[in-house]
């Protein structure tokens, strides 16, 4: 073990300025940030590393190593790696790790481990910071979880119009879930956590006259701005990937249940109810489908005034939903002369329209006589692209029917089976090629 015990380095060292500035970081920073010394034993750290260890107490922590939380096998391995990183001078960036909590639990992190240097230039620690990922890799666990299931549903259901209906339903949410799982890897190998090593490298180089250099320089006199910034920018990115995880775990929920949805299918209909208001299903979707709006710069018009909430089977509707909005798309990929419009409408209403249109399924005519019955939520998705022939009108909703060259003709007859499972009715109207299209799902709905 070494004699020198850069902790009294550390309390003996420091500036009044240098202070502050490492108390605003490690009070405010929502990563795990932490100096060992040569021996690995931790001198300084931040308040939410200390909450990691369920300790309230810097002394608590201070002077401690991992051997005295973690088993042999982990922290082993860890003061092996910070050896090497003394020894060589080589950071190590970027590495994910997984590591047991105080109460059996894992979690995972993305760690950089730099030297921590003195004055001189002499190694004297470790340096470094530690991004919690937990949700993140979860959600990679729960995907895949996702994806063997439905293989096994696939294989043991025989029918190859369930497999592929699941398949094309499951694909339309996994391109969220794509775009999602993108952002957050980049937004990960992007994160300003180095802006944070290149600062204390800086500090470290300037110890010995921190005080002139905070003062007198022009970088030193930046620096402390600089900190309080990217404090800020490191919450508001924690803030970023928590969106984000959530909208992940959003859309492999989706996935879940229509695995499970084609599952009751393979056995007999059946629809589950609950309270929910078709704008919350309709912004969902949209959601979901927010990569492709994105790419091909499509505008979306909300109009949904005073839609009553109702007792509604969240997960066909929103299949049906994601699969129209998601054709719309394609629809008006073609279009260059004009700007792509997406429009979306939802509205309570007493009687359906039927005529001039493509209709795939009827309404109980029976529909008002039930007292429990409150009317019918009426959803249109509307598209200024590409439009559809007459002939083409009226084979829409039929099995395999399709008119693109990559199309499978799964996703519109997949709606009609949704719809027919719920009693409700789904349709498409167009004027023709170049005019664009409208799909409508009337559906009768109770009162919660």
């Amino acid at each position: 073990m070494n004699d020198a015990n850069p902790i009294d380095e550390v309390s003996t060292r420091k500036s009044p300025m240098e202070e502050s500035l490492l108390s605003t970081i490690f009070e405010s920073s929502p990563d795990y940030i932490y100096f060992k010394d040569l021996d690995s034993r931790f001198v300084r750290f931040s308040h939410s590393f200390m909450r990691h260890f369920k300790v309230t107490d810097e002394a608590m922590l201070r002077g401690k190593t991992d051997f005295d939380f973690f088993g042999m096998e982990i922290s082993q391995a860890a003061r092996d790696e910070e050896l090497e990183i003394m020894r060589t001078g080589a950071p190590l960036v970027g590495k994910v790790e997984k590591s047991p909590t105080l109460d059996g639990r894992i979690n995972w992190f993305l760690t950089t481990k730099t030297p921590w240097r003195d004055p001189d230039g002499s190694i004297i620690g470790i340096f470094g910071i530690s991004k919690d990922i937990t949700a993140l890799k979860e959600a990679e666990e729960q995907l895949e979880k996702v994806h063997r299931q439905l293989v096994t549903v696939s294989r043991e259901a025989g029918m190859a119009e369930i497999a592929t209906s699941v398949l094309h339903n499951v694909g339309n949410v996994l391109n969220s879930v794509v775009v999602s799982t993108g952002l957050i890897g980049s937004r990960l190998r992007e994160s300003k956590t180095k802006g944070f090593v290149d600062a204390m490298r800086l500090m470290d180089e300037h110890r010995a006259d921190l005080g002139d250099f905070l003062s007198k320089d022009e970088r030193g006199k930046r620096l402390p701005d600089y900190l309080q910034k990217l404090v800020a920018t490191l919450t508001a990115e924690r803030t970023y990937l928590l969106e984000e995880i959530e909208s992940l775990n959003k859309g492999l929920d989706h996935i879940r249940d229509i695995v499970t949805t084609q599952q009751s299918y393979a056995r007999a209909p059946t629809s589950v109810l609950e309270p929910l208001l078709m704008s919350d299903l309709l912004e969902d979707a949209l959601r979901m489908n927010l990569g492709s709006l994105a790419r091909r710069e499509v505008s979306v018009v909300k109009h949904w005034p005073n839609v009553p909430e109702a007792l509604l089977d969240k997960h066909l509707i929103l299949q049906i939903i994601v699969n129209l909005v998601g054709n719309a798309i394609q629809a008006m990929e073609p279009v260059t002369d004009r700007p792509r419009r997406l429009t979306l409408r939802a509205e309570k209403i007493a009687v359906p329209r039927t005529q001039g249109t493509a209709d795939a399924t009827t309404i109980d005519p029976s529909v008002g006589a039930d007292p429990a019955v409150a009317g019918l939520i009426r959803v249109e998705v509307e598209d200024n692209g590409e439009g559809i022939s007459p002939e083409n009108l009226a084979r829409l909703f039929t099995h395999g029917f399709t008119t693109r060259k990559c199309g499978h003709g799964f996703g519109l007859h997949s709606c009609a089976l949704a719809a027919k499972a719920m009693g409700a009715t789904i349709r498409a109207h167009s004027d023709g090629p170049g005019c664009g299209a409208r799909f409508t799902l009337d559906l009768s709905f109770k009162a919660p």
